[in-house]
């Protein structure tokens, strides 16, 4: 069994997950802040945390899009080869009226 431990997104406590079947295997509540606590340290982290999945994020979105930027490449290439394109990557007839 493989195991995954999130963020709670509502309550930011800690979360153990099961990857297969994606049960809550535990739920740890975040500790309360003790008053006269670090609020703004904690705020601080809290935000370079999220600023570094966010930037994760960003990434995999970009790689996403070159691979997919490959793909549609290949593919037009192989139309091409094929014959189904003209010259000027334009459909044969595409540039006659038909009325």
């Amino acid at each position: 069994m493989r195991v995954i431990t999130v963020k709670c997104p509502k309550c930011r406590g800690t979360l153990e997950v099961d990857a297969a079947t994606g049960a809550v295997l535990r739920h740890e509540e975040e500790p309360k802040a003790k008053p006269g606590a670090d609020f703004f340290g904690t705020r601080l982290r809290e935000l370079e945390e999220e600023k570094v999945r966010r930037a994760a994020l960003v990434e995999h979105g970009r790689e996403r899009e070159k691979t997919k930027r490959g793909e549609f490449d290949k593919l037009f290439s192989k139309v091409r080869e094929e014959g189904r394109l003209g010259q000027g990557g334009a459909a044969p007839g595409a540039g006659h009226r038909l009325d």
